[in-house]
Order: C-alpha cells, then structure tokens, then sequence
C-alpha cells in the first residue's frame, strides 16, 4: 500500500490541474471577456484527474488563475485534493504579428491521498516556470485554431508520513524540463476547446499524460485592440 502511494503521488505533476491562459496557450484571449472559467481532465497510465478553475486579465496583458483539482490513483480508493494557482504575461512577437508569447508559472499542492487505516498521510508540491507561444490560423471569426506549444522547468516534492506509532516519513522530488503541445479551437471568440500532450524529459517520476481544456470568456472586455488574437 505504501509502495503504491509513494509512486502515485510521483506523478503528480503532469496530472495537476493545469492552469489555462490566453491565446500563446491555446485558450480565447481575454480580449473576448476578462474573466475566463474551465474545466479541464487529464489522464496517464496510472492517474485521472479532473479540475475546474477561473482567471482573469488585465489590460496590461498580465493575467492570474486559480484552480481545484479532484486526482484518482489506480488501485487506491482515496484521491488527492489539489489547489493550484498561475500567472503569465502576453506579449506579441512583432508589430501586427499573429504570434504571442507568455512567461508563465504556476505553483499546485496536493493534499492526499490519506489511508487512516494504514496511519499514511501524503501530500505533494508541483512548480513550474517556462514560456508558451502560440499563433491564430485563420481569420474566421466564428473559429479560429491556436496551434501552441511549451517548454520550461518544473519541481516535484512528494512526501507520504506514516503518523502510526513509530512511523517514519519518505519524501521524493525532481526537477526536470516539461514539454507541452496544444491545439486550441476558439468559437465565437469566448468558447476555447483544448487537447494537449504533456511530455516530460528526462523524468524517472512522471509520466506523459494527455489531457482537454473547456474555457469560456465572459465580462467586459478591457484588452486594447492591440493585444487581441
């Protein structure tokens, strides 16, 4: 049961909640609402999970996001709660370019999965800073296709206490540069769909995982003409 846990929770982060963002992410620039609400799913070979978050934009370009996440483990009953958050920056690559480009990171914390009947207690931390570019094909309004992609540098902590009578605790973290791939399709400038593969490189933790992002933008529209995609 605890060998289970411990490798579990080591892939935690590729199934963390992920935090949407505009266009360089594949998702409605926020030029189409400054707030943007999603549910997302993801799944590995060995974890599912599901989540739902809310962000919002500035006119600047600077944007910010919190997210819940509900992670399910094959062969342990228990799931882990996660609560995540993120922010980012658009900008666009050249005067009149189609091409936006984000700093982005993000921090996640999992609380679980617990056992009260083996005395276990886990929880894990997920960090990750790198940058997002995407670009809009198309100049349908009614849809548009985001081709997007990322690449940066992110940190895993897990750690599993046994809380019985002389208990010990294992703890375990990485760090390891994560890859995304993304296809986003926007209708009607508010309703983003959006796949993705996330590819870790060089990990003995984690797992490839796929997943699909809905979003959906609403309120005032304060983005300048300028930073729209």
């Amino acid at each position: 049961m605890r060998r289970s846990l411990v490798v579990s929770l080591a892939l935690l982060a590729i199934v963390r909640s992920q935090a949407v963002a505009q266009s360089c992410q594949g998702m409605a620039s926020f030029s189409a609402g400054q707030m943007q609400a999603s549910g997302n799913a993801q799944f590995g070979s060995t974890t599912n999970s599901f989540g739902a978050g809310v962000s919002y934009g500035l006119p600047s370009g600077l944007y910010a996001g919190a997210n819940l996440s509900s992670t399910s483990f094959d062969g342990i009953d228990q799931k882990s709660l996660g609560v995540g958050a993120n922010v980012g920056y658009q900008m666009s690559v050249g005067k009149g370019s189609k091409i936006s480009l984000c700093p982005v990171a993000r921090l996640a914390i999992g609380m679980g999965p617990d056992d009260a009947a083996f005395d276990i207690n886990s929880s894990s931390t997920d960090m990750h800073f790198g940058l997002a570019v995407g670009t809009s094909m198309g100049t349908n309004p009614r849809m548009q296709i985001l081709p997007n992609a990322g690449l940066g540098l992110s940190y895993t902590k897990f750690k599993v206490e046994d809380t019985g009578p002389g208990g010990s605790t294992a703890e375990a973290s990485e760090t390891y540069p994560l890859a995304r791939l993304g296809l986003g399709l926007i209708f009607n400038q508010q309703i983003s769909v959006r796949p993705t593969v996330d590819i870790p490189i060089s990990s003995d933790l984690n797992e490839t995982s796929f997943g699909v992002t809905v979003g959906y933008n609403f309120g005032s529209k304060g983005i300048s003409k300028a930073r729209r995609h």
